[in-house]
């Protein structure tokens, strides 16, 4: 795999005590790093595998991702209904359900898998919810107001729809409560070119502002959203929440440009750059065999190299 050796993480398997040597939380982006653009994590059984030795082995594992259906559950659970359905077949026990995670809309909803194989929104407020127990963070969506939410959204949108009359964009915003989306109108395509300098005009007029949350602005691939909070955010909020340490934790997605929505997790623990979901099943086999899990040997995994199709290695 391209972007980072595996050396480079190499501390996490360093403690032979553990019965797991490797990171204790691990968080996915979704689209391009679990499943195809676009897509939806329908029948994958070899990384599905892996993931479900992962939760076997008491590894936590989140889905951080910009999708933002609020607490809609059943939109989350039919992007990943592949994978639920694989923990359902295998009968994933009760506490290692437990450890499997969604956080949708980067870090503002969170989901956490039960033995029904249903995923169920985690209470916000209280004793022991998560925005209350992740206060102490200062960029915890738990201290924003709704007025610097409505800020940072009414500038976005008022830069989407100045891009597309000057970039003559056939293109349509939409506005959801903590984000704000460009996309394709009249089954038109919108060009990198012109995604990225909307992403970059966007950029630009935020950090101007007096906008004082944090937010995500990034080109989607097909469209893109700017939302308010991002990945660090996300990633802090789980390593306070689950009571994990940045240096056992390692986040895995392939946007890590300034136009990415990965970028801002490099900010809160090591992270592994790849660029489609066979370079997940890749690593994530090395994660496995590494720290120690036997079961992992039994699967051979082909892989396509990187550096150009018809070139296999296996591993």
């Amino acid at each position: 795999i391209r972007k980072l050796s595996m050396d480079s993480a190499s501390h996490f398997f360093k403690d032979i005590d553990d019965k797991f040597r490797g990171p204790s939380l691990i968080t996915f982006d979704a689209d391009q790093t679990l499943y195809s653009d676009g897509a939806n994590f329908e029948s994958n059984p070899r990384l599905a595998n892996y993931i479900y030795l992962l939760l076997k082995n008491d590894v936590h594992v989140a889905i951080v991702t910009a999708a933002g259906y609020e607490y809609q559950t059943a939109k989350y659970e039919f992007r990943l209904s592949g994978l639920l359905n694989f923990f359902k077949q295998k009968k994933l026990e009760l506490d290692r359900c437990m450890n499997f995670y969604v956080f949708g809309g980067e870090c503002n909803y969170l989901l956490q898998l039960s033995d029904d194989y249903h995923l169920h929104p985690v209470r916000e407020s209280g004793p022991g919810g998560w925005l209350t127990s992740t206060r102490f963070l200062g960029d915890s969506p738990g201290n924003w107001s709704d007025e610097c939410i409505s800020k940072l959204l009414d500038t976005a949108e008022c830069i989407f729809n100045e891009s597309v009359r000057e970039q003559r964009l056939v293109a349509r915003v939409i506005r959801k409560k903590r984000a704000v989306g460009l996309v394709p109108a009249d089954h038109e395509l919108i060009s990198r070119e012109s995604l990225d300098e909307t992403v970059l005009r966007v950029h630009d007029a935020l950090q101007r502002s007096s906008v004082s949350i944090p937010f995500c602005a990034f080109n989607g691939g097909s469209d893109c959203w700017v939302d308010a909070g991002n990945k660090r955010v996300g990633v802090q909020i789980l390593q306070a929440y689950l009571d994990v340490p940045p240096e056992k934790t390692l986040h895995i997605g392939d946007q890590f440009l300034n136009t990415g929505n990965d970028y801002a997790a490099r900010d809160s623990c090591p992270c592994l750059w790849i660029t489609k979901p066979e370079e997940t099943t890749y690593i994530l086999k090395l994660i496995l065999r590494m720290a120690g899990v036997e079961q992992v040997n039994a699967l051979p995994i082909v892989l396509e190299e990187v550096k150009g199709p018809g070139k296999k290695t296996s591993c």
